[in-house]
């Protein structure tokens, strides 16, 4: 077998300044320091919490609680104790994949919550050192929300508290938003299709893409998905999390004579049945 090469950029940073640009946001959120959290993302930053939810962009929509970045901090940072316990960190190239446990307190109603999550960060160079550029952060919204339900009167009151927050922050168009974006994602259909790139059981993995469909390679590389699939040799993913459109999760792969531990983003149709576009992110 023929195995595909290509080229991919090099980032002239070292992982740990890449990853620690990546981790200070955490870091800072936890600390309730606005100001600081707000100055680690770049000017044109977008931040995705979660993945399939309205975006929230650096400098868009200024007023009394900031842009929309801010609005984010008041609506989701500054009432909630924020702890982070990574399972993975993979810098590629310029960004970031990591699989964490984001364990939350709400600080007005005391209740308490893991979230087990995926988040993305595109790191960007400035003056002062390095900035995020966006932040994807894939995590089950619907399944958040059935564990708080099962709180009872304490996960009713802590939704109540945090809607309220969402509302005083963005208003009544976006919460609605929101609401209605929570209902719509690819789910367990979408984790089915892609475990089956992993577990053909005699099927043939190119049924899982849809026509067109690329691979996108660390470094900025594309493949088609038969260079894709030609060159892969073995797949085993775990931790798969479903996030709007998308599903992401940890893998070990095999590809172009070299076994990685990488992070991937899927992209799939509304109906989760077919991928449109898969991102691998693995270090060098």
């Amino acid at each position: 077998m023929v195995q595909p090469s290509f080229r991919t950029a090099s980032s002239s940073y070292d992982r740990e300044a890449i990853l620690h640009a990546a981790k200070a946001s955490p870091e800072l959120a936890g600390q309730h320091d606005k100001e600081r959290w707000l100055a680690l993302y770049a000017d044109d930053a977008i931040l995705e919490d979660p993945v399939g939810t309205p975006a929230s962009h650096k400098g868009r929509r200024p007023g009394r609680l900031g842009d929309e970045l801010g609005r984010f901090y008041e609506a989701f940072i500054a009432a909630s104790g924020i702890e982070m316990v990574a399972r993975q960190d993979i810098v590629s190239d310029m960004h970031v994949f990591r699989a964490v446990d984001i364990h939350t307190t709400n600080l007005k109603t005391g209740l308490k919550m893991r979230v087990p999550a995926n988040l993305l960060y595109e790191i960007v160079p400035r003056d002062s050192g390095l900035a995020i550029r966006r932040m994807q952060a894939h995590w089950e919204l619907n399944r958040i929300s059935r564990l708080l339900m099962s709180q009872g009167a304490l996960g009713i009151r802590t939704i109540a508290v945090m809607n309220w927050s969402m509302l005083r922050a963005f208003g009544p168009k976006w919460l609605l938003a929101y609401f209605k974006s929570s209902q719509k994602g690819v789910g367990r259909a979408g984790k089915e299709r892609v475990e089956r790139l992993a577990r053909p059981a005699g099927n043939d993995p190119a049924d899982s893409f849809a026509p067109g469909a690329t691979v996108g390679l660390p470094g900025g590389a594309k493949a088609s998905v038969s260079e894709f699939l030609e060159g892969c040799t073995s797949l085993e993913v775990r931790d798969l999390l479903a996030s709007g459109p998308t599903v992401s999760g940890l893998a070990t792969i095999e590809w172009g004579e070299r076994k990685r531990e990488a992070g991937f983003v899927a992209e799939l149709d509304p109906a989760g049945s077919r991928v449109q576009g898969l991102r691998w992110f693995w270090e060098a």
